[in-house]
């Protein structure tokens, strides 16, 4: 009985200490900072298009007036929707270090609050993959397709080739 309390009292501090982990990464990582996350970590970026991406290559990709005004739409909408929703996640998010900077945490609201924080952040995620997805059914194919080039181009321009030696490259 005695190994089974000891058990199951490490079990719980070490909940505890990756919910207070948890919680230290996303205070750490804001929202904005992570929605500006590099394209390489993005799993969908080689399928979707990021706003900026379009803006950057407009002229390119024969970007039309009513496509513009679409996707500036979009992006005003969801800036709308992540004012509001970035408000809950700093909410969320105080409520749970206010929690679990007791002496004794609560264990139950600790996991409660850290529940209705990844909600949050769920709908953040969700509204920026909404958006995504609909810019990308504003643009034709032939745009999509030459979006796609485009950036894979810069992204061969920035990662150089295996092959090739830190002497080739002009390092030493």
């Amino acid at each position: 009985m005695m190994r089974f309390q000891w058990t199951r009292r490490f079990a719980r501090s070490l909940l505890v200490a990756g919910v207070v982990t948890l919680g230290l990464l996303l205070s750490a990582q804001p929202v904005a900072a992570q929605a500006a996350a590099k394209q390489e970590e993005d799993p969908f970026g080689s399928v979707l298009f990021p706003p900026e991406l379009i803006m950057q290559h407009a002229r390119a990709i024969n970007l039309d007036d009513r496509q513009r005004a679409t996707i500036t739409k979009l992006i005003e909408q969801l800036q709308g929707r992540a004012v509001a929703l970035q408000w809950q996640l700093a909410e969320q998010a105080q409520a749970l270090k206010q929690t679990l900077s007791r002496t004794m945490v609560d264990q139950d609201r600790a996991l409660d609050q850290m529940n209705r924080l990844l909600e949050v952040e769920k709908a953040i995620k969700k509204a920026h993959l909404e958006m995504l997805i609909q810019i990308k059914n504003v643009l034709r194919a032939d745009q999509q397709a030459e979006l796609t080039r485009l950036r894979d181009a810069a992204a061969a321009r920035r990662t150089p080739d295996a092959g090739e030696s830190a002497l080739t490259r002009g390092g030493v």
